[in-house]
């Protein structure tokens, strides 16, 4: 059966209804932001059902290409159904259960009146516990995958802004980050200032990718501006203008 982390009170309560929709032949909607867990939780209810996406099997069921009867799919993003007669029609005369993904509750009205429950899976910066569990459950992955020893969570770079995907990759990069040097810097930033050369400002534009991280390194060190402007050789003056530069990246 498929995993789904729930160590969150709001977790626990969608895992709560999953179970119960196992034992329900009842149509649900999972709704929540990319890398939340919908797929996951899918295939919770339904561990031995297909995923079919939506656009594809739109086409198959117009084609006439699709043979299933008295069966339940996972169907992913469900809002991009756009014949919504066709689709309707398909699921009730052959009895198909559907248990659909979108990232949004924006729906056509008649394909929202086909599920009889909904459940919203919040984003990992509310769900605290669900998210060391999966720091944890990626940092392993990570270490077998690789074939590298467990890396510390003090060193591990969790960047949760695109969910568990974004996060699963910041994990994979702090292992990969371990066995980086100064040369694999230089020549990963190199590369990347290559790509981005133009105009006839490129020296000013691009400065901030050295200014930024300098920066940001400094005040979680030093804590102060008094300190991070002396131990960077800066007077206050300039820092507080490079503070104000790239105020919305720091």
């Amino acid at each position: 059966m498929q995993d789904y982390i729930a160590q969150d009170e709001i977790s626990k309560e969608i895992l709560n209804s999953a179970k119960l929709l196992q034992a329900v032949n009842v149509n649900a909607l999972i709704i929540g932001s990319l890398g939340v867990g919908k797929k996951s939780l899918a295939k919770y209810i339904l561990p031995n059902s297909k995923i079919y996406d939506a656009k594809i099997l739109q086409q198959d069921i117009k084609d006439d290409a699709i043979n299933l009867q008295n069966d339940a799919i996972i169907i992913e993003r469900i809002e991009e159904i756009s014949n919504i007669n066709l689709f309707l029609e398909w699921i009730n005369d052959n009895s198909i259960r559907v248990i659909a993904i979108s990232t949004t509750n924006i729906l056509n009205q008649k394909i929202k009146d086909i599920f009889s429950i909904n459940l919203e899976i919040p984003d990992l910066y509310k769900r605290e516990n669900d998210t060391k569990l999966l720091i944890q459950k990626f940092s392993n992955e990570a270490s077998k995958t690789l074939d590298m020893q467990t890396v510390a969570n003090a060193k591990l770079i969790t960047n949760i802004s695109n969910n568990a995907h974004s996060l699963r990759k910041s994990i994979y990069f702090s292992y990969l980050f371990e066995t980086i040097g100064e040369e694999e810097i230089l020549m990963f930033l190199e590369r990347y200032l290559s790509e981005h050369l133009e105009g006839e400002n490129s020296y000013k534009d691009l400065l901030y990718l050295f200014e930024v991280p300098l920066i940001k390194a400094s005040t979680k060190k030093y804590k102060s501006q008094v300190q991070v402007a002396k131990h960077l050789g800066l007077n206050r003056i300039t820092l507080r203008k490079k503070l104000d530069i790239h105020k919305e990246l720091l």
